[in-house]
């Protein structure tokens, strides 16, 4: 593929990603200032110069932006879209609008205010649900069991006494269905001595290993750190179908492990016991986007089947991305929704709000923070960037 086809995929894949889970995000948040009575201003799509916008008949003001990198939803009172409270905006819209100012976001009760603040991350949860049981009822899964086909040169897992034919079934008390659950479970714990539940000839048996950090090509052509005990699969694929409830199950199954690897591994980070090398920022989520793409592209056998491939992967894609957005956003950072959820349960327990100076405060150091997130997820992305060209 031609290096500008390559770009014009990558652009639009990024641009496809981001504009889906953000404007969901941002419409849970519209739907449920809807449903509280809060008058939303304006919902954008996008940041920078309006391309074009238009007014609904409740007086919110739509709106397309030249760059679609993001999105919000500006509720009256707001002073901007992290819906920090301006002081004198609110005492001037309490005074001119006397009993209407009950549609102003931050004089709505507590519980509503926080509902509201919920619904962003919730409506990501829920379209990756959408998307994983949409995609197992009308394409089934493929996997691998988890069986050990072989090792690798000093294998971890040899050493500590796996032999062909294996079924690992738990790590860590972690169930364990595929082969590709034994690498989600070990590629963020290198060091760490995990305990496996394993079958071998019909007796139950208990190992433990641990994974050492190993530097491995990836699909694309880069390469990453990751923990690895040194095992490979059978290479057997199975094929299993769904029903519709079924599906849903895996949908939320398929979710709730991806919010929970993703927990932990937050937390490892955080502690010290694993390294923030898989921390990704736009440039490792537009570089996954693209190479995506344009593997999806270069496997089709004609036009229709790259289309058809490029619109699935891409939209599983998708499903993962919005888990990830919708946990960031529950982070207690102050400028994040979970920030303000935090800010909703000291009111409620001390009956009075944090101040405004307090709050403003809170939303330098939140933004400061995430600044520094972003700092080190785009170190990474720019690591791996240089990996592959050198």
């Amino acid at each position: 593929m031609s290096l500008i086809g390559s770009g014009f995929l990558t652009i639009f894949s990024f641009v496809f990603l981001i504009s889906i889970v953000v404007v969901i995000h941002e419409l849970g948040h519209y739907w449920a200032g809807r449903v509280c009575g809060v008058h939303a201003e304006a919902f954008s799509m996008g940041f920078g110069p309006t391309l074009v916008s238009w007014r609904d008949k409740q007086g919110t003001v739509w709106r397309i932006a030249a760059f679609p990198l993001g999105g919000y939803v500006k509720f009256l009172g707001d002073a901007g879209a992290a819906s920090e409270p301006d002081e004198a905006k609110l005492a001037e819209i309490r005074e001119r609008m006397g009993a209407d100012a009950e549609k102003c976001y931050h004089f709505k009760p507590i519980w509503q205010r926080a509902f509201i603040t919920a619904a962003g991350p919730i409506a990501n949860f829920i379209l990756a649900i959408t998307i994983f049981a949409s995609l197992a009822l009308s394409l089934g899964v493929n996997y691998l069991e988890p069986v050990v086909g072989g090792f690798t040169e000093d294998s971890t897992a040899e050493q500590a006494g796996f032999q062909v034919g294996d079924r690992i079934t738990a790590i860590n008390a972690q169930p364990v269905d595929r082969f590709r659950d034994i690498t989600s479970e070990v590629s963020w714990r290198p060091g760490e001595r995990l305990t496996f539940q394993v079958e071998r000839d019909g007796e139950s048996l208990v190992l433990e290993a641990a994974a050492a950090l190993t530097t491995v090509a990836d699909s694309y052509g880069g390469e990453r750190q990751i923990a690895r005990l040194g095992i490979q699969s059978t290479g057997v694929a199975l094929r299993r179908t769904f029903n519709p409830v079924t599906a849903i199950s895996y949908g939320m199954d398929q979710t709730w492990t991806v919010v929970s690897m993703t927990g932990r591994y937050v937390s490892y980070v955080v502690t010290g016991r694993s390294p923030p090398t898989m921390l990704n920022g736009p440039l490792g989520i537009a570089t996954t986007a693209g190479q995506t793409a344009i593997s999806s592209v270069e496997h089709g056998d004609d036009a229709a089947q790259s289309v058809f491939l490029l619109l699935i992967n891409l939209v599983n894609l998708a499903g993962f991305l919005s888990v990830g957005l919708g946990l960031v956003n529950l982070l207690p950072i102050p400028i994040l929704d979970g920030g303000h959820l935090v800010y909703y349960a000291y009111e409620a327990v001390a009956r009075r709000p944090l101040s405004m100076k307090a709050q403003a405060i809170g939303f330098r150091v939140g933004l400061a923070l995430v600044l520094g997130m972003m700092l080190v997820a785009t170190w990474n992305d720019l690591n791996y960037l240089l990996g592959q060209i050198f």
